[in-house]
């Protein structure tokens, strides 16, 4: 009796070969998380699903199997980003993005939030020309909120006042947030620049001329201690 299969809709994170003409591939699924799924015969010439697994590819995916690693009955597209694919700079993105959720994610664990930020940071990069790292910087920013490691970039970590564009402040990485010039021993205050990039990454208005520079050297060395490893695209991209 032939086995049913559920359908999900997925981004396809990556793959490695397998047997002779199998492939299996790592996928984020909406309500699963991340699982590990076989997709039998995929690499033979006459197949036509090959293309439909691409790595950064949405999919609906047909799935069957109550063990770790599952087997793929079928597969439509959703969304092959083909606009990111054409763009260096957003593909690099893209892969970083990719990445961090691959390396941060436990298997067979649901990360619907997580999931749901993915895809709306990759579908603004589909639509929109790249601009500096608002949507790479907006990723990380929420990548560490949905984590547990929300940093306190809007209220003194010492005294609890809040940032505004009056006053200076620099970042403290033993209290994992800002400090206000008042509590603060260090004369290397954060730009008027900086303050706004904060808060757009915290969904305020966006404005011309923010400088992400600093905040994004921040959130990197954020990211790096809760992951086992440092990023490969980080070191190849030079991040």
């Amino acid at each position: 009796m032939a086995r049913e299969s559920s359908n999900f809709e997925g981004l396809i994170l990556r793959n490695i070969n397998f047997k002779d003409s199998d492939k299996i591939y790592t996928i984020f699924v909406r309500g699963l998380g991340k699982i590990s799924a076989k997709a039998k015969g995929v690499r033979k010439f006459s197949s036509k699903r090959l293309s439909l697994l691409d790595s950064l590819n949405l999919v609906k995916v047909g799935l069957v199997g109550e063990h770790e690693l599952k087997t793929i009955t079928e597969v439509s597209l959703l969304n092959s980003f083909k606009h990111i694919k054409s763009d260096f700079n957003k593909l690099k993105t893209s892969l970083y993005l990719l990445e961090l959720v691959s390396s941060y994610l436990n298997e067979s664990s649901e990360y619907d939030e997580l999931f749901e930020l993915l895809i709306k940071c990759l579908m603004r990069l589909e639509e929109t020309s790249y601009s500096d790292s608002r949507i790479e910087n907006y990723f990380e920013y929420q990548f560490l909120k949905i984590s547990g490691y929300e940093l306190n970039l809007f209220d003194c970590s010492f005294c609890s006042s809040a940032i505004t564009e009056g006053r200076r402040f620099n970042f403290n990485y033993d209290k994992g947030g800002v400090v206000c010039e008042d509590c603060s021993s260090s004369y290397n205050f954060y730009s008027k620049a900086h303050l706004q990039s904060l808060m757009m990454l915290n969904n305020y208005k966006v404005v011309d001329g923010m400088d992400f520079s600093e905040i994004d050297k921040v959130l990197k060395s954020y990211i790096n201690q809760i992951l086992p490893e440092t990023p490969k695209t980080t070191k190849f991209f030079g991040k």
